[in-house]
């Protein structure tokens, strides 16, 4: 099996706040092993999951359909999904498809 070309490390801040920290490219071959982690944190997190994408450096369609999911997610959880550190590339991507208006973001 080939490495994920993505990485993921995850930062409990306090009880109800994680810290999660992409690294890599997140597109149709990545999206899966990602979705499964955010997932599992989604039902371990009891209110905050912070994204950190600073060290992301591709997101296509299938990154951005799985963040408005992971969304959907939280949401139905009771948890606040939020993007941050989004550079300039990806950036682009989220602005020219609108996830900053449905996804709380904050980009470099």
């Amino acid at each position: 099996m080939t490495t994920p070309r993505i990485s993921l490390t995850t930062t409990p801040l306090d009880h109800s706040t994680t810290a999660v920290a992409l690294a890599g490219e997140l597109d149709l071959y990545t999206v899966a092993y990602i979705e499964a982690e955010l997932t599992r944190l989604t039902r371990e997190t009891e209110r905050e999951l912070l994204l950190d994408l600073a060290d992301v450096t591709f997101c296509d369609s299938s990154g951005v359909a799985l963040f408005l999911r992971v969304h959907r997610r939280c949401v139905a959880a009771g948890v606040r999904l939020s993007l941050c550190r989004i550079q300039r590339l990806v950036a682009r991507v989220f602005r020219a498809l609108g996830v900053h208006r449905a996804v709380p973001c904050s980009f470099a």
